[in-house]
């Protein structure tokens, strides 16, 4: 896929890397173009563009340096951290990459009020093993153990505490405005007056603005640092697996155990992931000839050997609890068509059990679904919906991503948040890494797939997706977020190539 230049007139962004050059130092300032190259774009089949300036800040003052001159020249800023698949980390409008990702200290885990201070750098795997010491687990959501904890949890979504009704993992946030101003969320925002403020909670006498920071992929501001839940380990931890004929089996089941507070999470999985993961969890082709599956049936189809769905609920607590809500889990599956699958997914399943075990009993983050990248890149379709549209979502979604030329390895994943109110879907297709033609039709399915979701179901996309405008489509609710991204940064020179307001730069 061809590679665009960047938008900004050169003489400018000579100007600017001088400048940056001077404040900052080579360390942490370049134009070196195979580095440049590694910024423009993602796996993802979307246009890619080549920045001007890669800065890699180390301190919140180097931040505020960065965005003080960017501001004041009006150049366009990318934030990211890790930002491996993300659209909102293509640099559109070209300008500067600012990655935060070697801001990476953890400043505190207070044992007392459960959190943790960290920097956008801190990989969930960084978080996971400092609070071991603590007997505490932090959220691994579903993303790689390499990528930023904090910058993945302002993507709402994602976690292993959501079904409880948490709103976000995040307690307060640290974040730079485009004119250098700091500011601090939550209980934390009076720590300039009273230097005892600590980030002990998200809200106090003032608006909870912590949430235009969330979801937002930097378009508001460049976050450096936060306050995350944590949570105890607790005597136990536990994920039972159960097995479904059926999505929409697996999804009562999900809302009854979520809104009875039996679980803390709880997700499930289509046969194909099932084998998919199985294979690739493994570490060798053991159980690869059950990949042939991927090709020779139909995704809304149950194999006539496996389960067409598995369910796995996490919840942790003493010995004595945990044997009590197991069998409860046992009772509840059983009445919406369900089974205990432990056993059978340990002998049958190996690779895709010991994924499970590993990340929702022992609680380490792993790298297995990463290595389905050496299968295909993963289109991922996401949508909410309420729980009985969802399981329609769920039949349609599949067939259309099918029926639209993505055949290979269709499948998807499914979580419960809020107690069930809203219930996440991910359909993932597998593309063709350097197939353009194939590129193209999966932007094209995605948008039908997306639009059509939305008018047929009442779902909502997850989060930006590079491929939509959500802000023209909210109505009132997106005609505020441009004042307020007018207000905060007038130049535009936040991620502008994520279109909240055309105007500035």
């Amino acid at each position: 896929m061809s590679v665009m230049q960047s938008q900004v007139e050169p003489r400018l962004a000579e100007r600017a890397y001088q400048e940056l050059l001077e404040a900052l130092g080579e360390e942490k300032v370049t134009r070196n173009r195979t580095i440049l190259f590694s910024y423009s774009g993602t796996a993802l089949p979307l246009p890619k563009t080549m920045p001007d300036i890669v800065v890699s800040p180390r301190s919140v003052e180097d931040v505020q340096v960065t965005l003080k001159i960017a501001n004041r020249l009006v150049v366009p800023v990318t934030p990211i951290a890790s930002g491996t698949l993300e659209p909102s980390v293509i640099p559109r409008a070209g300008g500067i990459v600012l990655d935060t990702y070697a801001m990476n200290a953890i400043r505190e885990i207070n044992a007392d009020a459960a959190y943790a201070v960290i920097e956008p750098g801190v990989s969930v795997g960084k978080l996971s093993r400092a609070l071991a010491p603590y007997n505490f687990r932090t959220c691994l959501g579903s993303f790689p153990p390499g990528n930023s904890a904090l910058l993945n949890y302002t993507l709402r979504g994602h976690g292993t505490h959501r079904s409880s009704g948490i709103d976000s993992e995040i307690l307060g946030l640290e974040v730079v405005l485009p004119d250098g101003t700091l500011v601090e969320t939550g209980s934390k925002a009076f720590s300039s007056r009273f230097p005892s403020a600590t980030w002990h909670s998200p809200w106090g006498p003032l608006p909870d603005l912590r949430a235009i920071f969330l979801n937002a992929c930097g378009t508001y501001g460049v976050i450096t640092g936060g306050a995350v839940r944590v949570y105890d380990r607790n005597e136990v931890q536990t994920a039972p697996l159960f097995a479904f004929d059926s999505y929409g089996d697996a999804v009562r089941f999900m809302v009854r155990v979520s809104r009875a507070n039996l679980v803390e999470h709880v997700v499930t999985w289509h046969w194909g992931l099932v084998t998919t993961v199985n294979v690739l969890a493994a570490g060798e082709m053991e159980g690869s000839e059950d990949f042939s599956l991927l090709f020779t049936m139909e995704p809304w189809q149950k194999p006539e050997d496996r389960p067409y769905n598995v369910a796995i609920p996490m919840y942790t607590g003493y010995a004595e609890d945990v044997e009590v809500h197991r069998k409860l889990l046992e009772k509840v599956a059983a009445e919406n068509g369900g089974r205990p699958f432990e056993d059978e997914a340990r002998e049958r399943f190996p690779g895709a059990w010991h994924y499970w075990n590993s990340y929702a009993v022992e609680h380490q983050p792993c790298t297995a679904f990463m290595r389905g990248f050496a299968v295909g890149f993963g289109f991922m379709q996401i949508l909410y919906a309420e729980p009985s549209k969802v399981v329609e979502l769920e039949d349609w979604g599949l067939k259309h991503v099918y029926n639209g030329g993505l055949t290979f390895g269709t499948t998807y994943y499914s979580h419960c948040l809020d107690q069930g109110r809203t219930v996440f879907l991910r359909i993932t297709p597998f593309v063709d890494p350097v197939d353009t033609e194939e590129h193209a039709r999966a932007v094209e399915v995605y948008k039908s797939y997306i639009a059509e979701g939305m008018a047929r179901y009442g779902a909502v996309p997850v989060r930006y997706d590079g491929i939509n405008n959500y802000v023209e489509w909210a109505g009132g609710f997106g005609k505020l977020m441009k004042l307020i991204k007018q207000a905060v940064d007038p130049n535009n020179i936040l991620n502008p190539g994520l279109r909240i307001y055309e105007g500035g730069w």
